[in-house]
Order: C-alpha cells, then sequence, then structure tokens
C-alpha cells in the first residue's frame, strides 16, 4: 500500500508540474500535448486493457498525437477505491471498475449487484444502453466524477477445491471469496456460504493455503490469474453480470478543450462494442482452456432455482436501492 501511496503522490507532482509548464506555454488546449492516466486492476491480457489500448490509438491518431492514453493494468495504481480516490483528486484520469465500487458514491448502482438480475448480455444492454443507464452515469456527477459508458466484465462463476456446485444447497458451509461488496456478501450469505471479503492480490494463495474454499469471477480472470490450479472445480452459474461503468475524473475532463473531450468521450463510447465483444469471446476462449487443463466445469445449471434462493435479498434491498428503479429495469428487459 505504501508503494501505491507513492505513486500516487508521484502522480500528484507529475500533474501539478505539467499544468505549470502548460499555463506558462499560451498555447491553444487543443494545440497542447495531453498525456492522460488510465488505471484498471485487471491484467494487460483481459479485454479492459485490449479496450484502453484501442482508445490511444483512436485518440491519438484523432488529434495527430496531442492526446495520448498511458495504461496501468494490474492494480499497479491501487485498487479500485484508490483509483475513485486518485480520479477525485485528479491525478488519475480514467479508469474501468466493477460497479460494487461505486455504489458508496451512488446506491443506485447497486441494482446491477442483484444477483441473478441479468439472464443474458441482451437484456443487460437493452437497460445499461436505455436511459436508465444514462441515468446511473449521471449520478456520479456530484462525486467529482463523469460516468462515460458502460463496458463489461462478463458473467460471473463460482470455482471451488472441494465439490461440484450445481444447486443452491452446494454452496452451503463453502468459504467464498468475494469482492469488498455489501451485496455480493449478502448474496453468498444468503445462499449459506460463508462469504469472506478479501483483496484480491491475496486470493491466490488463501486458496492455495486452505484459508478460503472458492472465489467467483468471469472466466477469464480465472483462467489469467491461474485460479484454476487451485480450485478444480468451476461451475457457471452466471449469478452476476459484471458491469464496468468507465469513469472519468471531473477535473481532469474540464482541463481538457473541448475538442479533445469531444474526441475522447466518443472514442471511448465507440469502443464499447468492441470491449464487450473482447469479453463474449473470451468466454468460450477459456472455457476450451480450463477444459482442456483438467478443470471439472459444470455447465448445466438451472439458474431459476438458484434466483428462487436469493429472493430473500431483493426484498431485502428493494426500498434501499428503491422500488422504481427495479421496476423500471423489469420492464425495460421486457420490451421489445
Amino acid at each position: 500500500m505504501k508503494k501505491k501511496t507513492q505513486l500516487l503522490a508521484l502522480l500528484l507532482a507529475v500533474s501539478l508540474l505539467t499544468g505549470l509548464l502548460t499555463g506558462c506555454s499560451g498555447q491553444e488546449k487543443s494545440k497542447e500535448s495531453v498525456t492522460l492516466t488510465v488505471a484498471h486492476v485487471l491484467t494487460e491480457t483481459h479485454a479492459y486493457h485490449q479496450a484502453w489500448l484501442k482508445v490511444a490509438e483512436l485518440v491519438e491518431e484523432r488529434t495527430n498525437g496531442g492526446l495520448k492514453l498511458e495504461v496501468f493494468a494490474n492494480s499497479t495504481l491501487g485498487n479500485e477505491r484508490d483509483v475513485i480516490e486518485g480520479m477525485q483528486l485528479g491525478i488519475v484520469d480514467l479508469s474501468c471498475m466493477s460497479t460494487g465500487a461505486l455504489a458508496s458514491f451512488s446506491p443506485a448502482f447497486m441494482a446491477l449487484d442483484l444477483p441473478f438480475i441479468f439472464d443474458s448480455r441482451e437484456n443487460a444492454y437493452k437497460v445499461l444502453d436505455s436511459e436508465i443507464g444514462d441515468e446511473l452515469l449521471a449520478s456520479l456527477d456530484e462525486s467529482m466524477l463523469v460516468g462515460v459508458t458502460f463496458w463489461e466484465n462478463g458473467f460471473r462463476n463460482i470455482s471451488n477445491s472441494k465439490r461440484d456446485v450445481v444447486t443452491p444447497e452446494d454452496v452451503k458451509g463453502l468459504k467464498i471469496r468475494t469482492l469488498e461488496n455489501e451485496l455480493q456478501v449478502a448474496a453468498f450469505t444468503t445462499l449459506g456460504a460463508n462469504a469472506i471479503p478479501m483483496a484480491w492480490g491475496e486470493v491466490y494463495t488463501a486458496l492455495q493455503q486452505g484459508t478460503i474454499d472458492g472465489q467467483e469471477n468471469p472466466l477469464a480472470i480465472i483462467y489469467q490469474n491461474k485460479i484454476h490450479e487451485v480450485t478444480k472445480h468451476v461451475s457457471l452459474t452466471g449469478h452476476f453480470y459484471a458491469a464496468a461503468p468507465v469513469v472519468m475524473s471531473k477535473k481532469s475532463l474540464e482541463k481538457l478543450s473541448p475538442e479533445y473531450q469531444k474526441i475522447l468521450l466518443e472514442a471511448i463510447r465507440e469502443v464499447t462494442s468492441y470491449e464487450r465483444q473482447l469479453s463474449l469471446d473470451s468466454d468460450s476462449e477459456y472455457l476450451e482452456k480450463l477444459q482442456a487443463e483438467g478443470v471439472k466445469v459444470i455447465t448445466e445449471i438451472d439458474k431459476a432455482v438458484w434466483k428462487e434462493a436469493v429472493q430473500p435479498l431483493y426484498d431485502q434491498y428493494r426500498e434501499r436501492i428503491g422500488a422504481d428503479l427495479l421496476d423500471r429495469i423489469e420492464s425495460k428487459m421486457k420490451s421489445d
């Protein structure tokens, strides 16, 4: 954590120095050479990173090299909470992250973390690409953050070292690592698991040592981080759809010229379909890789039974999240 704090401090110093030099230049904002810092917590092979590289390519090309992105992966600049705080200060410029990380800034984001609220990507897109998604993104404005669009981390699945998980009953008693997210902890507690919030950097060792029995993540993260080496049972529960809001520091955006703002935001939104396709493709790619390496993958899951098992969670959080919001989400998914 000390190293991450030092990195953020260094970024702040560089940011201040750049501001001073820019202020003395007397040049038009749109003629400046600007480098923006992008931070995320996943690997360089993940869809997040590949999408940010695509955005970087587009904006550099469209500004003739005037606007560049420097992308930091693997939690180099801290966890998602660290990155959010960095964006609020204007020392980290851009990120994409879990909805859970944003729920403390806008409780409405908790709706997206309800288990089994989306049964398909298509239904998720109906909601996220509608006025409902726009409202969720706009709700970050008061926190000095600009919500741009929704990328994705795909559907999350359970992996564990103990047994096959087919029904909710099979989860009972398992020590499952969850995100440090109230709703996700509550979901696994409702299912009878021993839900253990834990920083991602500790998970592999905890699984290896038996401190926890399992965890839950999209297949890409399970494979890329070698989680399958220590959890040989994977179940395609798809219990959470992991939307990934793309967020920018409001301070950073306001420092850009209107021309650069337009180019950057348009490029990010343009790359959305590319990022989602990468995520979708990774599901089949990593399923094959996991099976080829001897992991037992349960593909037939009756999700209706699972959703029924977590219904108490919907009842518990309905008023807190907003009954109207949940009704609108359900209505939107049913629309043509």
